[in-house]
């Protein structure tokens, strides 16, 4: 049952071009409803397909149900296959596509799933992509059993690694370390009234982080006010027009700060005079601006504590630490789903066979059963019940051997050799072409 994974990552190739393939789940459904599997299993013995496509990856997985058919000419079928729903040239596929062939490409999407392939080691949302790509298409009838062991491989490896291993533990962006360290300072972040400053990427990260650990009181602020009205609308959260500032700071618990601004737009000044209208309620500041939105002399200033982009980089820097320790540990749990896999894919290719082999025996058992029969004449019901045990014994005991050897045979070269030696000894491949 041959595998075959075609891929371009953020290793391979720029954002530019990972932009220019990528699908969205539209894209996706409508690759999947273009393709005729039944003529391209024709040309190619492929059967099975599923697209993975996330920011930093665009991948395609195809598999032949035949353990028998040999692929001809997959990756420039598959890539064929992109480039009519992409623009991509033949050039650039060349310089930035790699394939994976059979247990390799077991063990990429497991590495896939388990945060060893990403940009960022050990991120959580590539396990969840996965498990979508796998599901979409086999809603939409384009996988099958092989690609279904495959993906649920890789799912129950990427489960694995983050359950067993520090890989997926504690955060590895400043973002995450910030929410991590505001959250011990000030506790449950249920009761808080949180403020985020700004609308960029850090900001937009941590306003995700904060609505998952159920923050309820959430406000944004920007320069641009539709900037925070969009955000406000994702996360559910109140927008704030940038004059809005001193007051939105005597409301606050916690503010959250990352703008582009080349200056502080958080003052000493303007702490002081929101302090004096809090009534001693104290407020903490996690800076993670660079240039620091956050003034200097704010530190000082009665009431308030500060955490910038330095207090955090040492705690993230430890953290990638702990998740480079849990590679060996992760890349052992890989090779022990490869390993269910081969096991798997070993007794699938082999169990037609066996079924066939049991069946030709079984026929010869039954008709030399009956002979005998017709050959003794009426015989009483417990003695026929005893040849019929004793020669479904005999058959089972006969067949135990080398059923065994056909199901442990490991090596894929005496494997073929010992179902091809089987299906000529055995008349097998005759059964067949007479039942076609």
């Amino acid at each position: 049952m041959p595998v075959v994974c075609l891929g371009i990552n953020h290793r391979t190739a720029p954002i530019a071009l990972r932009e220019r393939l990528a699908f969205s789940d539209e894209d996706r459904n409508d690759l999947y409803s273009r393709v005729d599997l039944s003529d391209l299993e024709r040309q190619t013995g492929l059967a099975e397909l599923t697209v993975l496509s996330t920011c930093n990856r665009v991948e395609v997985y195809a598999a032949a149900r035949d353990p028998q058919r040999h692929f001809r000419d997959v990756p420039e079928t598959l890539a064929s296959l992109l480039t009519r729903h992409r623009s991509f040239e033949p050039a650039i596929r060349a310089s930035h596509l790699y394939a994976y062939r059979e247990g390799e490409a077991v063990r990429h999407l497991s590495r896939v799933a388990a945060g060893l392939d990403s940009l960022v080691l050990g991120e959580s949302e590539i396990l969840g992509q996965v498990r979508i790509a796998h599901e979409q298409a086999r809603v939409r009838r384009v996988s099958g059993p092989v690609l279904e062991a495959v993906f649920q491989t890789a799912i129950s490896t990427g489960r694995r690694a983050r359950a067993e291993t520090a890989i997926g533990r504690m955060p590895v962006s400043v973002s995450s370390e910030a929410i991590r360290v505001a959250e011990g300072l000030v506790g449950s972040f249920a009761q808080q009234r949180v403020l985020i400053v700004g609308t960029g990427k850090m900001s937009r990260l941590g306003g995700r982080i904060l609505r998952d650990k159920g923050v309820r009181h959430l406000s944004v602020i920007s320069r641009t006010t539709r900037h925070a009205e969009d955000l406000a609308r994702e996360w559910d959260a109140a927008p704030l027009g940038w004059h809005l500032l001193g007051d939105a700071l005597v409301d606050a618990d916690l503010v959250i700060s990352s703008t582009g601004a080349p200056h502080p737009v958080i003052t000493r000044e303007l702490v002081e005079i929101a302090l004096r209208r809090r009534h001693g309620r104290p407020i903490l500041f996690v800076d993670i601006a660079v240039p620091r939105d956050v003034e200097d002399d704010v530190v000082g200033v009665p009431g308030v504590r500060v955490v910038n982009v330095d207090d955090l980089q040492a705690g993230v820097e430890e953290h990638l630490a702990e998740r480079m320790r849990a590679i060996p540990r992760v890349e052992r749990i890989v090779e022990s789903g490869v390993s269910d896999f081969e096991e798997w894919r070993r007794q699938a290719e082999v169990r037609p066979l066996l079924a066939a082999l049991r069946g030709r025996v079984e026929d010869v058992r039954q008709r030399e059963v009956e002979r005998i029969r017709a050959r003794l004449g009426e015989v009483p019901p417990d003695l026929s019940e005893h040849l019929n045990r004793f020669s479904q014994s005999l058959a089972n005991k006969l067949l135990h051997a080398p059923m065994q050897r056909l199901r442990d045979e490991a090596d894929p070269r005496r494997r073929k050799l010992l179902q091809d030696a089987v299906r000529e000894l055995f008349g097998l491949d005759d059964d067949e072409a007479s039942r076609e």
